[in-house]
């Protein structure tokens, strides 16, 4: 038996109807069952999640399901953003491991300090490949829950990927699924482990502009010296040398703040940076806020810009890495709420750039208020962002998937 994935997606409006068109685009494809389901559906669905997640598991045979509601979904080649729609990726995997649990009664403050309340919380660390976590934006505390879960997971290179549930405006407006059981806050985690191969991507869809500079001066968020410069002033320097396009850039889109992860490379590229918005500026001292609890003196860091075409180049660039691993056998794709039309002015852009990149491979996904990728050896918490979680199979299977 070889690993296989199905995925459906659906636009019908009558939810049964939605449900029997999954439904049949997935069997022909699992004629022995699967063994996990990712449902999303976006809030027109949102009444029937809980029915519609046991029926998928009737029909399939799963043990587990997990899945949240959505402001839009995402499949093979398309993105739905407005209206009724529903995306399943379903997977066989024999010889893996997949463990679903909620995580709703840790203490994250404590567990960054204590990496064995984290350890508890998930099981098993030995040979983890990949944790997938589905969470509520409004309860679930990832600024703590993150570090601690990098500093469980058994060294670098197991990542974290998955989104934020996207339907609701306002607490307990959304819902996630763990098989029979319906939660409204919270986060639920999906444990890989054994004989599958994981390859991850994270697009940040951001470029750098000017050149890096070393925080000498912080406290907290607030970067007061840039090179021994007032932070402000520094930015205002660097603008100046800009060609005019660029400045236009910021001026109608903004500055981000990219904060490299490794101090010890040579030089820096995509991939070296967590990017981050610049949440306040004071003008009278100098000073800038930014959008990560992690900033120190000595770090480095590189503005960077965002516009549709740095986020293309970004995402087919990355998305090279994937094509040398050979054929895939399915994906998640969680991809920003603000990124889709929002941003490229026309639909399917992420999701075609990922279906050509894995050649017409099974994928499901949906449109996040937060997307969750790895950058180097940690996962974070990002925006605009297209995060992407890709499943192979043991080499030895490779041919008959």
């Amino acid at each position: 038996m070889t690993m296989r994935f199905a995925s459906a997606l659906s636009t019908e409006t009558d939810t049964d109807a939605a449900f029997g068109e999954c439904v049949g685009q997935l069997l022909p494809r699992l004629t022995q069952g699967a063994d996990v389901i990712w449902l999303f559906l976006t809030m027109h669905h949102a009444g029937a999640l809980k029915r519609l997640g046991g029926e998928l598991q009737r029909v399939l045979g799963a043990a587990r399901i997990v899945g949240c509601t959505c402001k839009g979904v995402l499949g093979v080649g398309r993105e739905i953003e407005e209206g009724p729609a529903i995306s399943v990726l379903a997977g066989k995997l024999p010889g893996v491991d997949i463990q679903a649990m909620p995580l709703n009664d840790v203490n994250w403050a404590q567990a960054a300090d204590n990496p064995d309340l984290a350890r508890a919380a998930i099981g098993d660390t030995d040979n983890l490949k990949a944790l997938i976590l589905l969470a509520d934006p409004f309860s679930t505390p990832l600024v703590a829950m993150l570090p601690a879960l990098n500093a469980a997971l058994p060294g670098a290179g197991v990542p974290i990927v998955g989104g934020m549930a996207s339907s609701a405006t306002a607490p307990r407006g959304n819902q996630l699924l763990l098989n029979d059981q319906l939660m409204q806050q919270g986060a639920i985690a999906v444990t890989i482990r054994g004989e599958v191969h994981v390859q991850t991507t994270v697009s940040q869809g951001a470029r750098p502009i000017g050149w890096p500079l070393v925080i000498t001066k912080a406290r907290r968020h607030v970067v007061q010296q840039l090179g021994g410069k007032a932070a402000l002033g520094a930015l205002r320097d660097m603008v100046q040398k800009l060609d005019a396009h660029e400045q236009q850039l910021i001026q109608s889109q903004g500055v981000l703040v990219g904060r490299v992860i490794n101090e010890y490379k040579p030089h820096f590229g995509r991939g070296d940076f967590v990017i981050r918005g610049l949440v306040g500026v004071d003008p009278r001292a100098g000073y800038l806020a930014i959008g990560d609890p992690q900033v120190r003196v000595g770090q480095t860091i590189q503005f960077h810009v965002r516009d549709a075409q740095a986020a293309r180049d970004d995402l087919l660039l990355l998305l090279e890495a994937q094509r040398v691993h050979g054929p895939a056998a399915g994906a998640l794709l969680f991809t920003c709420n603000g990124r889709g039309k929002n941003l490229f002015g026309q639909g399917d852009v992420d999701a075609a750039m990922v279906t050509d990149a894995l050649d017409r491979a099974p994928l499901a996904g949906f449109f996040a208020a937060g997307e969750i990728g790895p950058i180097g050896d940690a996962s974070y918490v990002h925006g605009h962002t297209a995060s992407l979680m890709v499943f192979r199979p043991p080499h030895e299977q490779m041919s008959d998937v």
